[in-house]
């Protein structure tokens, strides 16, 4: 629809009519009813942007195609969400993986993605081709292993009989031992043990093992799409300390001509068959198994109503004494729905977080080393996303399999969770249309403008860590980063449409919540069930860093310098993107420049005080680019900042101070200026 909407009536506004249609639409069943009058990071308005189409560079053509094929064809084709997209070499089957075709593949190529649902066979396929490469060479191969998830290190080193550098020392499983199974040289570690100071082998001494003693070896990365994230991106503290390193070791493990690398995920995409192509430089061959095992998924929205038909499923469940396994984004919403079922016996439940009682369970341990044997025992077992993947039970039957995403659970990491009971009668999912709290650092969406957002942040700060940081790191993986942070917040940002094409991969008919058979009777639930849960979640470690640097900044008992210092002795052996993560330098630029600094000085401001016309002013006068900047710098919407139009409203510019690590607080009345009020610092401690 091109039309000029300046001088049309309310109900002649194009805009209007395309919100009618769009609600008629979503009333009569489409999926995904949506309006648009401006296509978000993309050239101007409509024309503007078909212009760009026609005129623009082979690169932003691409770009743009791709936005336009997403969002507004109505072609089979490019309906469902996918992460593959370019042509790749590619061997396709409709059954399930097999050992003797990954053994003949892997005769004429070096790298090997096997692509496929859960449960067609990916890892037992891999151990099969290479027992038969061996018996046909009659030499044993060193296999190393890559992981995100130390449950996940448990199951590949017990496979391929290779020592657990995330067991407990002086394990057997440490030492390499696994009962039944055939030792080889060799280990599996996640990112968090892939360099040690010890003697102990890592993946980074057998990198200059190899480089010096060249032999055949087998590199495993399984679920790559979340190793390559993890490692590249994320990890607990124990990661980010040993980063550049342990991406040193990957990098230069995948480069070497003796290493075949074998990796196997569900959800692979362009970005990860990339990063292998740059760095290997070998073309990589993708088997892709068509064959799924159809299971229906009951799916709704998180609101109420969905959830009372999620607690009366729950308690169907438990007073027909079976089983089931129940995931949440939150902690306080899984203790919600699991308080609000009849009282259990402390043996007969189990839950799973990352709080302090769950970690210091030995219970929780043993399940995650082995949820085959133990979870049986267990008739409840709930979880948050501390448990989405790396663990599964496949021969016990569970009854019913419930996720409520919320939070900052990710779409990938929802299609793990609902698969870890294998044997599940049932399964229900509630998620939202969007996850922003999921989304990274820059918030945008494209490559181009990630990279972007990135690159302002970095000039914003001490340009002379960053390029330290940045000349460690393979071309390949620098330009990964940008890709993975643009497609986790796409997906974020259009979690409901990414999650369902990524569904129908994994084999799942999707159908409504309303077509499960709703029971009569009142749900025994706490008086908090029908409440959202609006709790003010805690401050993650680097929230928390920037926060007070921000507050130490604006109180002048800190300079910019002590700060980037600061935040470069926190984030020693991580990379560039680690240091974006605690540098507050564009944050504060943004803060001098819009004035918030001498607001917070001022201590007691009113609508008519000169600081808070300042800050206005400032903010009125920004471009639209600078206003993504501001709302990126300051975590904020940026369609919430005042426009050019817009009088004088303090309440759009507390939120601003608050990001600072300040509140705004009433302490009076006068007739000429209104409200007073003071300025106080957040206590963070």
């Amino acid at each position: 629809m091109f039309a000029s909407t300046a001088l049309a009536p309310a109900r002649a506004n194009p805009n209007y009519q395309a919100r009618k249609l769009a609600r008629r639409l979503e009333r009569a069943g489409a999926r995904n009813g949506g309006w648009w009058c401006w296509l978000p990071g993309k050239p101007g308005k409509t024309d503007d942007f078909v212009a760009a189409l026609i005129k623009a560079d082979a690169e932003t053509k691409c770009e743009l195609r791709g936005w336009l094929d997403a969002y507004v064809t109505t072609s089979d084709t490019n309906s469902n969400y996918r992460r593959i997209k370019s042509t790749w070499s590619t061997h396709q089957t409709k059954d399930e993986f097999n050992a003797d075709v990954l053994l003949k593949l892997a005769e004429t190529h070096r790298v090997i993605v096997l692509k496929g649902a859960t449960g067609t066979g990916k890892s037992k396929a891999m151990l099969g081709a290479l027992e038969s490469l061996e018996a046909k060479t009659r030499a044993k191969f060193t296999v190393l292993g890559a992981y995100h998830r130390s449950s996940l290190v448990h199951k590949g080193a017990h496979e391929f009989g290779v020592k657990n550098l995330s067991a407990p020392y002086e394990s057997a499983e440490r030492a390499g031992l696994h009962e039944g199974r055939t030792m080889r040289d060799g280990l599996f570690c996640c990112g968090e043990s892939a360099f040690k100071e010890s003697s102990e082998q890592t993946l980074w001494t057998w990198l200059w093992e190899l480089r010096d003693n060249p032999r055949p070896t087998l590199l495993v990365l399984d679920e790559i799409s979340q190793v390559l994230a993890n490692w590249t991106m994320g990890g607990t503290p124990a990661l980010r300390s040993i980063r550049s390193k342990a991406l040193d070791a990957l990098e230069g493990l995948l480069a070497l001509d003796c290493v075949h690398v074998w990796a196997a995920d569900a959800l692979v995409g362009d970005i990860e068959l990339n990063w292998l192509k740059g760095i290997t430089g070998c073309d990589p061959l993708l088997i892709h198994s068509t064959f799924t095992r159809e299971r229906d998924l009951f799916m709704g929205l998180p609101n109420s109503a969905n959830e009372r038909t999620l607690n009366l499923r729950l308690n169907d469940v438990v007073h027909a004494q079976q089983r089931f396994w129940l995931g949440h984004g939150t902690v306080n919403g899984l203790y919600r729905c699991l308080d609000a079922l009849p009282e259990a016996h402390p043996s007969e439940e189990l839950r799973i977080t990352g709080e302090d009682d769950s970690r210091g369970d030995p219970r929780v341990s043993r399940l995650m080393a082995d949820a085959e044997m133990e979870g049986p025992q267990y008739q409840r077992i709930g979880f948050s996303p501390a448990v989405s993947c790396g663990i599964s039970m496949a021969a016990t039957p569970v009854a019913l399999t419930a996720i409520v995403q919320a939070y900052c659970w990710k779409a990938e990491d929802v299609i793990q969770a609902l698969n870890r009971a294998r044997n599940s009668s049932q399964r229900i999912l509630l998620a939202p249309k969007v996850v922003p709290e999921a989304a990274g650092i820059t918030k945008e969406t494209t490559a181009k403008e990630a990279a972007k957002a990135l690159e302002e942040r970095m000039k914003a700060g001490s340009l002379d860590n960053y390029a330290a940081l940045l000349a460690d790191r393979h071309p390949a993986t620098r330009k990964a980063v940008a890709e993975l942070e643009a497609r986790n917040n796409f997906e974020c940002f259009n979690n409901s449409w990414c999650l369902h094409g990524l569904l129908q991969e994994e084999g799942y008919l999707i159908r409504g919540l309303e077509a499960l058979e709703s029971q009569q009777g009142e749900v025994n639930e706490s008086p908090q069930t029908k409440q959202s849960d609006r709790r003010e979640r805690s401050l993650e470690a680097a929230d928390a860093f920037r926060m007070e640097a921000l507050q130490r900044l604006a109180l002048g008992t800190s300079d910019l310098a002590s700060e980037q210092r600061e935040a470069r002795r926190l984030i020693a052996g991580g990379s560039f993107l680690d240091l974006a993560e605690v540098d507050v330098s564009e944050t504060w630029a943004v803060t001098q420049e819009l004035k918030l600094d001498e607001l917070i000085k001022s201590k007691t401001v009113s609508r008519n005080s000169s600081e808070i016309s300042a800050v206005w002013n400032q903010l009125q006068t920004l471009n639209r680019s600078e206003v993504k900047r501001v709302g990126r710098a300051m975590a904020c919407r940026a369609d919430r900042l005042p426009g050019p139009m817009d009088s004088i409203d303090v309440r759009r510019i507390w939120p601003l101070i608050r990001r600072l690590g300040f509140r705004e607080r009433r302490t009076g009345q006068t007739r000429r200026d209104g409200n007073i009020w003071t300025i106080e610092p957040i206590d963070l401690s």
